[in-house]
């Protein structure tokens, strides 16, 4: 008679994401919602590639070109015209865009794989790669934390303003938006951890069985 052996961690509880779905295949349509992800970037990356004159961004400086004429009065000031400033993303910074998210796109590959395969191995890279990002985007909200107190300024100085939505916030009270702009970041850091957890849940589940 042949007794049943409970593997430390199979309880099928312990494997679900999302409140009802299995960690198997909440990962895959992660794994899948991402490598579609990457395919558009990638596709952007290659279009500005073969278009770089989309790259192209004028600036206007508050800086002018004029001439200061004494009279009886004080100083006049006259106004010749602006100097605009181009800034263009180089092909350097552009390949090592592109070479960072084929690097992510094909872990993600691997992922679906090792999903679909039950081959956990495969789950690796993009679970490094999981909490790479994670990390940076900790440092990142340590570092927005600083523009925290003075975040209508900060949002005045990238010219955000005329984004869409963007004005409505701006009339909002400055501890009220402070408050606003922290938990999104909270938020946004327990998604990520969210995903890591399920990911590794995978990993696991797949080890196990």
């Amino acid at each position: 008679m042949k007794e049943s052996v409970d593997l430390p961690g199979s309880d099928p509880k312990s494997f679900r994401c999302c409140l009802c779905c299995h960690v198997k295949t909440g990962t895959l349509f992660y794994g899948i919602f991402v490598a579609l992800g990457h395919i558009a970037f990638l596709g952007l990356l290659i279009f500005a590639a073969i278009h770089p004159d989309v790259l192209l961004q004028q600036q206007t400086q508050p800086h002018y070109d004029g001439i200061v004429v004494h009279t009886e009065n004080g100083n006049f000031f006259q106004r010749f015209g602006t100097t605009p400033a181009k800034q263009q993303i180089t092909k350097d910074n552009l390949c090592v865009i592109f070479g960072i998210s084929l690097i992510s796109f094909v872990s993600t590959l691997a992922l679906v794989y090792g999903v679909a395969k039950n081959l956990a191995s495969y789950l690796m890279p993009f679970f490094c790669l999981q909490v790479f990002y994670f990390c940076l985007s900790c440092l990142t909200v340590v570092g927005c934390f600083t523009y925290a107190p003075n975040i209508k300024q900060w949002v005045h100085d990238k010219g955000m303003e005329n984004y869409p939505g963007v004005d409505h916030l701006m009339t909002l009270d400055s501890d009220y938006l402070m408050l606003l702009f922290i938990t999104l970041l909270i938020l946004i850091l327990s998604i990520m951890a969210y995903l890591i957890g399920m990911v590794w849940s995978c990993y696991k589940y797949i080890q196990l069985h």
